[in-house]
């Protein structure tokens, strides 16, 4: 099974300029809890939450409006998975990083869509006796989620 065949393809982003009452209300329109933040270029350069909105606000002491995402988002990059991966090495992903969305991208680095937890869960079967073990497994969904779900 590969990314693509688990992946979300109707996805928000959002610049490094553009200001947090925009991203917040492109979550709330896109029913989301986090878009990726996209270059000039168009690929995916960080990804911001509504946590993060919500700790700039009340921390910050300013209206979201006045804040650009690029004083939010950190700077170490963001990591993303290809739409021809296989499902299992976006989990292993997943895993490594705690992270429970993947931005996924083509060759080329263009956004194409997002993979999530949600994704996977929704997805998983449960395997059939005498069938073996399905493409994605209740076993590979809950041990990643169990791994994000880790304090670290």
């Amino acid at each position: 099974m590969r990314v693509s065949d688990v992946m979300t393809t109707n996805i928000r982003s959002c610049t490094p300029q553009t200001d947090l009452e925009t991203v917040a209300m492109e979550m709330w329109n896109g029913d989301c809890g986090s878009i990726p933040v996209m270059s000039d270029t168009g690929m995916p350069i960080g990804m911001i939450t509504d946590r993060d909105i919500a700790m700039a606000g009340a921390l910050q002491h300013r209206a979201l409006c006045d804040i650009e995402t690029s004083e939010v988002i950190n700077g170490n990059g963001v990591r993303c998975c290809n739409t021809e991966d296989s499902i299992e090495s976006a989990l292993q992903t997943m895993s490594d990083a705690h992270i429970r969305r993947l931005p996924v991208i083509d060759d080329s680095g263009s956004l194409q869509g997002m993979l999530s937890v949600d994704d996977v869960v929704a997805c998983a079967e449960r395997g059939k006796r005498g069938e073996g073990k399905p493409e994605l497994s209740f076993e590979d969904a809950m041990t990643t989620l169990k791994s994000v779900c880790k304090h670290h």
